[in-house]
């Protein structure tokens, strides 16, 4: 499904190295982040808050993580190690507001958020976070339907240590994630979000290469 909705020339395939992607190779992200970084969201679904081993201090006791809270957008300090706290502080100290960054507690809520952002003129995701199924699933939706290109992170979710609850493969794992949270073991990875904070300061040449 990633096959189909990405073109894999060298730019993505660099970059795919580290779990990172461009939504359409010939997206020129060096001048989205010179000229025209205030017309971005980012969108980090719950599941990149920690579990089991810590517990996101917002989490409750029905739906647990699995909500929009985060202490670090109310600018509030957060002590427990959290690869969504982490990509929070990169966006907020490039200038992103609470009002640009979307915590996925469901597709029924971060469609609508989308569709609202773009009528208020933000064109990009810098960066969308999501499993590789649900990246497949929503990336043409988003693009097709509402016309917003930009760079997608995919999370970290092959845990050898989760084997109760594996890899969101299949529409059946995602409808599952989409009603409860299974406290799957997943995350943003260290290096892809520092791809990201590479590609925010300008320091990562990705300028659009011929096809191999």
């Amino acid at each position: 499904m990633i096959e189909k909705r990405l073109s894999f020339n060298q730019a993505n395939r660099d970059l795919l190295c580290s779990a990172v992607a461009l939504s359409t190779p010939s997206l020129d992200i060096q001048r989205i982040v010179d000229d025209e970084l205030d017309s971005c969201v980012s969108f980090i679904p719950y599941c990149a808050k920690p579990s089991v081993n810590y517990v996101c201090p917002v989490s409750d006791n029905v739906m647990i993580r699995k909500n929009r809270k985060c202490l670090k957008l109310e600018g509030k300090k957060c002590n427990v190690p959290c690869s969504l706290g982490r990509l929070v502080d990169l966006l907020m100290a490039k200038g992103f507001t609470k009002d640009r960054i979307f915590i996925i507690d469901s597709d029924s809520n971060l469609f609508p958020w989308l569709e609202m952002k773009k009528r208020e003129g933000y064109n990009y995701f810098l960066p969308g976070v999501g499993c590789h199924y649900g990246v497949g699933y929503a990336l043409k939706y988003i693009q097709k339907e509402i016309g917003l290109e930009g760079c997608m992170i995919f999370l970290k979710d092959q845990d050898p240590l989760d084997k109760g609850h594996g890899v969101c493969k299949n529409i059946f794992d995602y409808n599952n994630m989409e009603r409860t949270d299974k406290g799957k073991r997943t995350k943003i990875d260290d290096e892809s979000l520092k791809i990201i904070e590479d590609i925010l300061s300008g320091k990562l040449d990705l300028k659009v290469k011929d096809q191999d």
